[in-house]
């Protein structure tokens, strides 16, 4: 991992990790999964508490597609309260993006 930002800390981003999972660097796959099971905790509390019909994960990291999506939507199989129900909350990646938040907060200008 360190051959990927050069030892210059100010490189590191959240995309990082993923990166070095992928060259096969063992710590980098680690904080991946960490991640990733944070994030599934928090994203089946959300559905568990509002039932949406849709969740979609935005921001940059969300461009790593099913290799964040996929470990996600397991967790939320396995972890939702509605694992037996036919209605099942879409866990996709979110059409704009990382400009999701901005384009929405232009649009409430226009209000």
């Amino acid at each position: 991992m360190d051959d990927m930002i050069g030892g210059d800390l100010s490189k590191v981003s959240a995309r990082t990790a993923f990166n070095a999972m992928k060259q096969g660097d063992e710590v980098g796959a680690q904080v991946v999964d960490e991640y990733i099971s944070y994030l599934s905790c928090g994203i089946v509390n959300m559905i568990n508490i509002f039932q949406p019909a849709i969740l979609c994960i935005g921001g940059g990291i969300c461009n790593e597609g099913e290799t964040l999506l996929a470990p996600v939507r397991a967790f939320i199989d396995r972890e939702q309260y509605a694992m037996n129900s036919a209605k099942k909350t879409k866990v996709c990646k979110a059409q704009l993006g990382n400009d999701a938040g901005i384009i929405g907060a232009a649009l409430l200008g226009k209000q």
